[in-house]
């Protein structure tokens, strides 16, 4: 009798759990993004006849259930405590744990990618460079510091550079690698923090401009937004502190604007009232745009500056205001190199193109 009871007990919890579940999944209402993660959930997808004999529907469907099950983000964080803690793996979904620092491997070195975004500088060059002094520079992702010497993969840094260097022509190359460490990044985010890269904004301008002075005569003034998570605080699903993130002014910075194509009217420099929004770096350079002017009317010189970018170029550029009477950063995973010369004109500019490793192991993304 104990056991009939035992056992008639376990299927009705199972079926509990089971069809609770499914009650669950149909009354609550569907979320459209995930603020750990950082992007859109798939919603129910629309039937139709070609999506069902293609196999498209039951496959968009089953991206559906997965993103709207209950509990999800409790799920997610009893694998990565089963992976890293219980069974001792190295890393859960790429992200890994290293001299106190979440990180997420880049392997391996996608060629095809890196010869695509070299070969897209050549591109931008002859079509609307012609004449401007040239430069770029690398940023190294914080794989490059840590990867090799505690055994995960990462992409081999050296070819990426050899390639660059062999196929970009006509553009100058500027080296930063030595001027960072680990701890110039974010310990939650990709991202190198504004407060420790002067040396590399000094670097880039004493090349480009060697009798330009970009060091603020009083020093920055520095404010401080917090808690900052990063892009790898949800990726990682663990219960992390957050960063500090910090953004520096001078007289010259605070006097500066902004414009750009995709907002109205002009802004200041840090766009403060995005920190609580769905990525807080966004407070440099107003997050993902395609094209952006700051202009400075107490810059030292009247010279003007085009950077290709990518989001670190976004915290840079604030340091340079300086020195540069105006900065147009260039996104060219948001607008096309086609139609680029209807949104910027070219005329005596320096112009550096500043990417990620990450960036340029993802070069098809550049339009």
């Amino acid at each position: 009798m104990v056991e009939k009871f035992r056992k008639v007990s376990l299927l009705l919890v199972f079926a509990v759990i089971l069809f609770g579940w499914s009650i669950a999944s149909l009354l609550l209402p569907d979320q459209e993004t995930s603020s750990a993660e950082r992007r859109k959930l798939e919603q129910l997808p629309e039937i139709t006849a070609e999506g069902i004999f293609q196999g498209d529907y039951m496959a968009d469907l089953e991206s559906y259930l997965l993103d709207q099950f209950p509990l999800r983000d409790e799920f997610r964080a009893i694998k990565s405590h089963v992976r890293l803690d219980v069974l001792g793996q190295k890393d859960n979904n790429d992200i890994y744990f290293a001299k106190d620092h979440v990180l997420k491997m880049q392997y391996p070195l996608k060629e095809d990618q890196v010869l695509f975004a070299a070969n897209k500088i050549n591109q931008v060059q002859e079509k609307y460079l012609q004449g401007l002094s040239v430069y770029y520079s690398v940023v190294p992702d914080k794989n490059y510091f840590v990867a090799e010497d505690n055994g995960y993969l990462h992409m081999d840094y050296d070819k990426m550079m050899e390639l660059m260097q062999r196929t970009v022509t006509g553009a100058q190359y500027i080296s930063v690698f030595d001027l960072l460490a680990l701890e110039d990044y974010y310990y939650t985010d990709a991202h190198w923090k504004q407060e420790s890269v002067f040396p590399v904004a000094e670097q880039l301008a004493s090349v480009m401009q060697p009798n330009m002075n970009i060091a603020p005569t009083d020093g920055y003034t520095t404010h401080t937004l917090s808690p900052f998570y990063g892009v790898y605080w949800g990726q990682s699903a663990r219960p992390l502190d957050g960063d500090v993130l910090t953004y520096l002014t001078t007289p010259a910075i605070e006097a500066s604007t902004m414009t750009g194509a995709e907002f109205e009217g002009e802004k200041p420099i840090y766009t403060v009232d995005l920190f609580q929004g769905m990525d807080g770096y966004d407070v440099f350079a107003a997050g993902a745009q395609a094209i952006i002017t700051m202009e400075s009317p107490l810059a030292t010189t009247d010279k003007e500056l085009i950077i290709f970018r990518d989001s670190y170029g976004s915290s840079l550029a604030p340091l340079l205001l300086e020195g540069y009477s105006k900065i147009t950063l260039v996104d060219l995973r948001y607008v096309t190199t086609d139609i680029l010369g209807q949104f910027v004109e070219f005329t005596n500019q320096d112009v550096l193109f500043l990417y990620s490793t990450s960036i340029l192991n993802s070069g098809m993304l550049l339009k």
